[in-house]
């Protein structure tokens, strides 16, 4: 592109004009439905019945809030949604199975996506109100997440319908733009269009790797993580034991004088003693839902979290090197500053940024910090740094932000985020990405500084120029 200029590097910048103002208008957003919409809450202040006109805002019809809860949220929720009435939930799935209009309200899908519903997620009675009296389906290997069966033909042609959506509509605009205001004829146009078929089934593929691989692997890390110094539940492992006797239930007495309920538990020829949660017992049926619990495997000191903000480090470093946009940025930046920036020099810094901006947003989710108070001070600092360095490194700087939130790192990243959030209790898991977004910025400018005092340096000495040395070394 021509710049008045003629400085090569005046194309940069772009990327961050692009971030900006989304976040403008998702503001803008917020504050318009500020009024209508509920403020975010727990799952408990969720479900109560006093917040419940506020919540069914949310959702298409009150048939859309039931389906959510049914798949997202566990048999605690489920009960509590229908104000602690078990019968009244079970004659709502007997009809579900029956009833193709009730079913399509409430699952949006057919009677085999209820069906495996109610094998992976369902409790016995859940399973006997869907399959009908009496009849119950087991899960082989004992875990509800492992004998889900994915329907791929479902899941191949919902995501080539979003990659058309996503390619198609640019696709003829550009035509457009070329035909009918350029006047130009399109060129080599069976190359193009087969390129433009590639790029639909790569996408399509990536869209399906991300959410069949990607996505699920965050979440699953995401909701183990908490383990490491605090206990987390593991709902994939619940038993459902019936003939629960209450009478059963045993106290015990910590060293701090609180009591503890618990009772014993069989399984082939090993006793457990499980905690009792009085949550999760229905006496109308007695039957009790045990939830296994993990953790904390560092006890009560700062191991555990020292842990995972590791992990979310070199996490974040590693997905960010895997970002195909930083790398084409790293080729771009190398040739227009004549070698002096290196391209692994860029994306190693970029990756650091991003790496200790994860860390740092999960130490927000684990100790509830305001994300104002984590993005303030780095903001400030860069104005200062902004104003400071040339127009070059500012612009490389400011782009490497963007460039970082891509499909590897955003995927991984939000679901990490969402599953340590879920686990240890906080209303939202958000603000990891902002984080990520602000440091490599902080990053890439402090080496261009290191840069642009080297190339200084270099022209002060005689000899060889800086672009014959290497930075960095």
């Amino acid at each position: 592109m021509a710049t008045k200029g003629g400085d090569e590097s005046s194309g940069f910048g772009v990327v961050t004009l692009a971030s900006l103002f989304p976040v403008v208008t998702v503001f803008a957003l917020g504050a318009v439905l500020q009024q209508g919409i509920p403020s975010p809450m727990t799952q408990e202040e969720f479900y109560k019945s006093e917040n419940r006109q506020k919540v069914l805002s949310l959702f298409d019809s009150k048939d859309e809030f039931i389906g959510y809860t049914f798949k997202h949220l566990g048999p605690s929720q489920q009960v509590t949604l229908f104000d602690g009435n078990v019968e009244e939930m079970l004659t709502l799935l007997k009809r579900i199975s029956t009833d193709k209009e009730k079913r399509k309200e409430v699952f949006g899908s057919d009677l085999k996506a209820v069906h495996q519903w109610a094998l992976t997620k369902g409790t016995k009675e859940q399973q006997a109100a869907v399959f009908g009296t009496g009849k119950t389906m087991e899960n082989p290997g004992g875990h509800p997440e492992e004998g889900a069966a994915v329907d791929f033909l479902d899941v191949g042609l919902r995501n080539s319908t979003l990659a058309l959506q996503a390619i198609i509509p640019l696709v003829i605009f550009l035509l457009i733009v070329l035909v009918f205001f350029l006047r130009e004829k399109l060129q080599r146009a069976d190359e193009i269009f087969l390129g433009i078929f590639f790029a639909l089934l790569g996408m399509t593929l990536f869209n399906v790797g991300i959410e069949l691989g990607l996505a699920k692997l965050g979440t699953q890390v995401g909701q183990r993580l908490p383990s490491s110094f605090k206990e987390v539940e593991l709902p994939e492992q619940k038993q459902l034991i019936r003939n629960f006797d209450i009478e059963m239930v045993q106290k015990a007495i910590d060293e701090k004088g609180k009591e503890h309920r618990f009772f014993f538990f069989r399984t082939g020829n090993r006793i457990d003693a499980f905690p009792y949660n009085e949550k999760v017992y229905d006496p109308k049926s007695k039957s009790y839902v045990h939830i296994p619990r993990k953790g904390p495997m560092f006890g009560d000191s700062y191991l555990g979290v020292i842990l995972i903000v590791f992990f979310a480090f070199v996490m974040g470093y590693g997905a960010t090197l895997a970002e195909p946009a930083l790398n084409a940025l790293g080729i771009s930046v190398e040739e227009i500053t004549v070698g002096t920036f290196k391209k692994t020099l860029l994306m190693h810094s970029v990756a650091v940024g991003v790496g200790t901006g994860i860390a740092l947003g999960v130490l927000k989710i684990v100790y509830g910090i305001s994300l104002f108070w984590l993005l303030a001070p780095p903001y400030v600092l860069l104005l200062f740094l902004t104003w400071s360095s040339t127009e070059e490194f500012v612009s490389i700087g400011w782009d490497s932000a963007g460039v970082t939130t891509g499909p590897v790192t955003v995927p991984l990243v939000l679901a990490m985020g969402l599953g340590i959030g879920n686990q240890i209790g906080v209303v939202e898991g958000f603000g990891i990405l902002a984080m990520a977004s602000v440091c490599p910025i902080l990053s890439v400018l402090f080496i261009g500084l290191r840069v642009k005092k080297q190339q200084e340096v270099g022209l002060k000495e005689p000899g060889p120029r800086l672009q014959d040395k290497e930075v960095g070394k």
